[in-house]
């Protein structure tokens, strides 16, 4: 099994609020998935980002959408030929959001409807080397996905290396419960947050894999790099 960043996250807010910056992963086994599909923002830019690792987004046969929040699922429908995985919880979830937005105005309630080859899922085995992982608090039906002898693609139950202690990072729908899915995520050798580079266990640390950078172009060619 392997796994390949098709972008890491930044974790990163501004005055107007999160970046909303996050990681997408394709995992290589049997066949190909696509571990969330990113922001409004790298809509355009996905197909030429994948076909830049060498993928075709046609080879893409599985999504695994973490939570239908906008900067990890707006792009679940450029792959409708693919099955795309939701936690049944998720969907639970936002079928009430449609009814009242307030509930939770990051989730894209109308998602579901959009997505020609739907799967509801429990936590439990995927296919042979990977497994969903039920992580609920950040949302009700969080989908972590551990991939066998690599470790946890966590999204937003772990939202970057400064989530992994005090209280879970907002917004959290349900924070008792999000301490306990972040507790599950400690036994594993490598965490893949939702808004970081990936995070390896060292004794009882967790170190990040390099620098988050965020390259942002400003007029006249100019340009700002943040890194973390």
């Amino acid at each position: 099994m392997k796994v390949i960043p098709v972008h890491t996250g930044f974790p990163g807010r501004s005055h107007r609020g999160y970046l909303g910056l996050s990681g997408a992963y394709l995992v290589v086994g049997s066949r190909l998935l696509l571990y969330d599909t990113l922001g409004f923002g790298e809509r355009e830019g996905l197909y030429a980002r994948l076909e830049a690792l060498g993928v075709s987004p046609l080879d893409v046969t599985g999504v695994v959408l973490s939570h239908l929040h906008f900067d990890h699922a707006a792009n679940a429908d450029l792959f409708p030929w693919a099955e795309v995985y939701v936690h049944e919880a998720e969907l639970r979830h936002a079928e009430q959001v449609a009814k009242d937005p307030r509930l939770d105005p990051a989730c894209l309630a109308h998602l579901p409807k959009a997505l020609p080859r739907l799967t509801a899922v429990p936590e439990g085995a995927l296919e042979e080397g990977l497994s969903l992982l039920h992580l609920p608090g950040h949302t009700p039906g969080l989908l972590g996905l551990a991939v066998e002898g690599v470790g946890v693609l966590a999204s937003d139950a772990v939202k970057s290396r400064f989530d992994l202690e005090g209280p879970p990072a907002p917004p959290c729908l349900d924070p008792e419960r999000a301490l306990k899915s972040r507790e599950r995520l400690y036994r594993f050798p490598r965490l893949f947050p939702g808004h970081d580079v990936p995070l390896r266990r060292e004794g009882d640390r967790f170190l990040p894999e390099g620098e988050a950078c965020l390259e942002v172009a400003l007029p006249h060619g100019a340009k700002v790099t943040l890194k973390l």
